[in-house]
């Protein structure tokens, strides 16, 4: 009874503790899709853009990377990243 007892304490600490990590691992792991915002992946994105069949996904494909060109100016990389993933997002569609 008493090793019953310890067993679950134990297993019920631990499936705690694995519970209470998972969101701060599921933040960790959305940062790192973060796109990067330098001049060189602007340039691979609107190569990969350019050669998109003309249509509503190479519009907001196009539109997003102005975006993100203009955030880039400012030296706001975050948003910038955002709008590349967002680009991306259209190229997908």
């Amino acid at each position: 009874m008493r090793k019953f007892v310890l067993t679950n304490l134990v297993l019920g600490s631990l499936g705690l503790t694995v519970f209470s990590s998972a969101p701060l691992t599921g933040a960790v792991a959305h940062q790192a899709h973060q796109m990067a915002c330098n001049e060189t992946a602007v340039n691979a994105m609107d190569a990969d853009i350019q050669s998109m069949p003309d249509g509503q996904a190479k519009a907001a494909a196009t539109k997003e990377m102005a975006m993100a060109k203009e955030m880039m100016g400012k030296k706001d990389t975050e948003s910038c990243g955002a709008h590349m993933q967002k680009a991306m997002e259209a190229m997908d569609e």
